[in-house]
């Protein structure tokens, strides 16, 4: 016995049959225990309560995956540690992703002197690179994922990440400085080449960033989740936001923004799709939030979706055979005018159909079972 009591185990025995006071019972008992473990890894007051938090709810998801109640308390540890290392490794992440945006802003800044305040041409300059160089500078520098990371996502060694990153970098300077200098191919507007053939009936509609430096503050979770749970799923940092939803969970966790008063509008943002199933967008959720539109990239099936979400279930609308690679950067831009409904990705028609059924309401992003990059998210009004 690892130093669980018998009234331990009697509790332990009542909370397996659904008893909420005998584990509730349970976490007091063992409180120190948990926020002990934890505090020592992270060494952050709020942190730790939050991390404990979470320890709490996993451990009551899979008390029946316990073999022997006697080693009730090694179990909790060993949770309660993976935990604080997961909260850990995500500090850490937030932490590189902003050296590498510094870094990697700092690629346009040449000898030569390119004003560092030319970002169309540095996000031109990254569109051009060849399709494996810019998925792994994509997902180094934007996304903030290591080097080793990016090697088992890829299925390549991390020497030919490095080489590829050494490599990007070189060809980036050299595509700044002829852009700059007006050398260069005149491809500066191929980037919104799909938001020129989605927008443009009424002339020209300003875009409207949805993600600044500030972060998420404009943003706001659904009315079913609370802050401090989205905050472990979503990390900001500057204009790229990753969601990483547990593999273990049946729900999604969507961040909106908006009101009932938008209505018709497109939204521009990039995807990531990096590991797991869904990486979705969300478009005109009522105001009670129980009906909206998804757009879904569904990486089992290989295909993109338009569905219809409401109390009743979920209606495809749209279905169409689309290759979606893990890492690989998506172009994505939705329309929706009324009735109609379209989506490009990198520029190309992809889903376009009619439906009445929802006429106004916000957007959200949304990960389900899967970790995702979104990144440069824009809307504009189109009334």
């Amino acid at each position: 016995m690892d130093g669980t009591s018998l009234y331990d185990i009697n509790l332990i025995n009542q909370a397996r049959r659904g008893t909420e006071s005998a584990f509730t019972a349970l976490v007091n008992r063992n409180r120190s225990l948990v926020f002990g473990t934890i505090c020592a890894v992270l060494k952050n007051a709020d942190d730790t309560a939050d991390a404990a938090q979470e320890t709490f709810i996993l451990a009551f998801r899979h008390l029946d995956q316990l073999e022997d109640s006697e080693r009730f308390s090694s179990w909790l540890h060993s949770i309660a540690r993976n935990v604080a290392l997961k909260w850990l490794r995500k500090r850490t992440l937030e932490a590189r992703g902003l050296s590498r945006v510094r870094e990697y802003s700092q690629i346009a800044q040449t000898e030569n002197g390119m004003p560092p305040n030319r970002t169309s041409y540095l996000k031109e300059a990254i569109r051009l690179l060849p399709q494996p160089d810019r998925t792994t500078t994509t997902l180094y520098y934007l996304v903030g994922l290591s080097q080793e990371k990016i090697a088992s996502a890829v299925g390549i060694p991390v020497g030919t990440v490095k080489s590829r990153l050494h490599r990007s970098r070189q060809q980036l300077k050299r595509r700044l400085l002829d852009m700059e200098r007006g050398t260069s191919d005149n491809r500066g507007n191929q980037q919104d080449y799909g938001r020129r053939v989605v927008a443009g009936m009424r002339g020209v509609i300003h875009w409207q960033k949805l993600i600044e430096n500030h972060g998420l503050a404009n943003w706001r979770t659904a009315q079913e989740h609370n802050e401090a749970k989205m905050d472990h799923v979503w990390t900001c940092t500057g204009e790229a936001i990753v969601g990483e939803a547990d593999y273990m969970s049946d729900e999604g966790y969507p961040l909106i923004i908006g009101d009932s008063s938008w209505k018709d509008y497109e939204l521009s943002l990039l995807i990531t799709p990096i590991s797991g199933g869904n990486a979705q967008v969300f478009f005109r959720i009522s105001e009670d939030e129980r009906n909206w539109y998804l757009l879904d990239f569904l990486l089992g099936w290989q295909a993109v979706a338009i569905s219809k979400v409401a109390p009743e279930g979920l209606t495809k609308l749209s279905v169409v055979n689309y290759p979606i690679e893990l890492g690989q950067e998506y172009d994505v831009q939705i329309a929706a005018r009324e009735a109609s409904l379209t989506t490009y990705i990198d520029g190309k028609l992809v889903n376009q159909l009619t439906d009445f059924s929802y006429q106004s309401g916000p957007i959200a992003l949304n990960v389900w079972q899967c970790k995702t990059a979104f990144r440069d998210v824009r809307l504009r009004h189109l009334h």
